[in-house]
């Protein structure tokens, strides 16, 4: 499970994407405070990295100020590719235990 919030962190609250070379915010934890979202693109303060969602999963995150640390795929299409390989690594080598 937390591999998950980490990946829905990483993404659908605190993503970015590359479009047309350029960075834009589409999570909606960026989208809802201006501060964050000009962090996240023009801070030399915040860490970006190519989009990697074994290491997303992996990656803590803060609750509380803004994230040191974004992920960002250079297409939608790249990212949708890469966490739904990740979700079916987790389903296959990590099932729920059926009791």
């Amino acid at each position: 499970v937390e591999k998950l919030s980490s990946l829905y962190w990483f993404t659908i609250e605190f993503g970015i994407c590359k479009e047309s070379g350029e960075l834009k915010a589409y999570g909606a934890g960026l989208l809802s405070s201006f501060g964050e979202m000009k962090h996240a693109i023009e801070s030399n303060e915040a860490q970006r990295l190519p989009f990697d969602p074994h290491t997303m999963a992996e990656q803590k995150y803060s609750l509380v100020g803004y994230q040191n640390i974004y992920f960002y795929p250079n297409s939608f299409e790249e990212a949708i590719r890469k966490v739904r390989y990740q979700l079916l690594q987790l389903v296959v080598c990590c099932p729920p235990d059926h009791d």
